[in-house]
């Protein structure tokens, strides 16, 4: 595969596909290219499908043009970041303006830690541990807010893509800075990353604004300022790429879904024009992976707004765990095999939202909320789904997608495309509890609803 050495081949990833500068609903292997060339130009070009060696079935290929990526610290022309964006900085030469993510805290003696960009808390040449970090208050320099604790500093690489994480810790010292930072917190966390997941991304420059995510799992490279070392080729795998126009000064963003879970802390974006559709790329790092660079040797969690540090995802309750991943697979399948992906990832939310209550009136565990009567019709007598439900082997192919779903749901890892729906039917009927009740989502043939007492 020498195209997939080409020079203008940037990195690869897993995503929705491109057509017409759109992204459309269909995952494929994604190529990014720093610019693309006419086909009859090139000695080896990418093919349109590659064959999974282990499965023998054809993967789909997309070429999509990308904007040279960078990391987003920024340097304000007039010094100065409003006071009421949550903009932070290194208090060293040559130090940049950025965006603090997370807070952190230790289990035991409370002490508490801004999370960042790796190249914004540790930013400037030769970083050391005590190092200022400053917060934005209005002025050219800011205000004293912690001290600089751990960093990771990536490793630069002529191939490949050895680096996952370019993030900082730093210890907060003054407890009015605590208070001030903590109307900005997340209301847990989440490992479930997904093609076409809204998310909210909140920098110190850009605000508050709409990401999309479009490829949920890449390998790219670019040219980065590496402290002591100076500009070279980075290559970092396990990063997510969104759509979003993010600025300079937004880098170590937090980003969260539509349950104010954290998922990310945003690091690079492109530089090219807007208008063209190539500067709205911007790419983060899934939280758990930041957080497992600094939190499992130092008993640190995250801060939510709820005050909880412990911060295991959020798992519903099951009974035994082969029953509840066979149960929820079938009721998938029986309930949506002929839905598009989506649906059935908006349906075992609903199971989720159910099981994660404990209520007796949906169920008390997973399985329960499964069998509860004249609930999920694939498992009502005469349902002329049922027999194929209750029959079909959980090793089918066409089964596949609904047992990873259900794996992925008794581990927590659920999205919030149906913005907390615990009922929903198909479009087609108009059950007596939903009536006078707005839909909170339409997903497939399907109408979801979290407002239903």
């Amino acid at each position: 595969m020498s195209w997939a050495r080409d020079e203008t081949v940037a990195g690869f990833g897993i995503g929705l596909r491109q057509s017409d500068g759109r992204h459309i609903d269909e995952r494929c292997l994604k190529v990014f290219v720093d610019g693309k060339r006419p086909r009859h130009r090139l000695a080896d070009p990418v093919p349109a499908f590659i064959l999974h060696r282990k499965s023998g079935t054809a993967v789909p290929i997309d070429v999509e043009e990308i904007a040279p990526l960078r990391s987003q610290g920024a340097a304000p022309a007039d010094g100065t970041l409003g006071a009421d964006r949550n903009a932070v900085r290194a208090d060293r030469q040559r130090a940049t303006w950025g965006s603090y993510g997370y807070l952190l805290r230790h289990r035991f003696d409370g002490r508490t830690y801004l999370l960042g960009a790796g190249h914004v808390l540790a930013g400037g040449p030769a970083p050391q541990v005590g190092d200022r970090v400053m917060l934005s208050d209005g002025t050219p320099h800011g205000q004293p807010a912690a001290r600089l604790v751990a960093w990771t500093t990536p490793v630069p690489s002529e191939a490949g893509y050895p680096n996952r994480v370019d993030a900082a810790i730093a210890e907060i010292d003054r407890p009015e800075t605590v208070a001030r930072l903590s109307g900005t917190l997340p209301n847990g966390i989440s490992g479930d990353i997904r093609s076409g997941m809204r998310l909210h991304l909140s920098g110190a420059v850009s605000g508050r604004q709409r990401a999309t995510v479009v490829c949920e799992r890449a390998s790219l490279a670019f040219e980065a300022e590496i402290p002591g070392i100076g500009r070279r080729r980075v290559g970092f795998r396990d990063q997510v790429f969104c759509r979003a126009a993010t600025q300079p000064g937004d880098s170590g963003a937090s980003l969260v879904n539509d349950r104010g879970r954290a998922v990310g802390l945003h690091a690079w974006g492109g530089d090219g024009r807007a208008d063209e559709g190539r500067g709205e790329i911007s790419v983060f790092t899934p939280i758990t992976t930041v957080l497992d660079a600094f939190t499992k040797t130092r008993e640190l969690d995250l801060v939510t707004d709820t005050d909880v540090i412990a911060m295991p995802l959020d798992r519903p309750p099951v009974d035994d765990l082969d029953d509840a991943i066979d149960l929820v697979a079938r009721t998938l399948y029986g309930e949506a095999r002929r839905e598009p992906p989506e649906t059935r990832f908006a349906i075992a939310e609903v199971v989720y939202n159910r099981a994660i209550k404990r209520s007796p009136r949906f169920g008390m565990s997973v399985e329960a909320v499964c069998r509860q009567p004249d609930q999920f019709s694939c498992w009502n007598a005469g349902d002329p789904n049922r027999n194929r439900t209750l029959s079909i082997s959980l090793a089918d192919p066409e089964i596949a997608d609904c047992v990873t779903i259900a794996r992925d749901l008794i581990a927590g890892r659920v999205g919030g495309i149906t913005l907390g729906a615990d009922h929903y039917h198909h479009r087609r009927v108009s059950p007596y509890y939903s009536r006078e009740h707005a839909p909170c989502a339409q997903i497939g043939n399907y109408v979801f609803f979290n407002d239903i007492p």
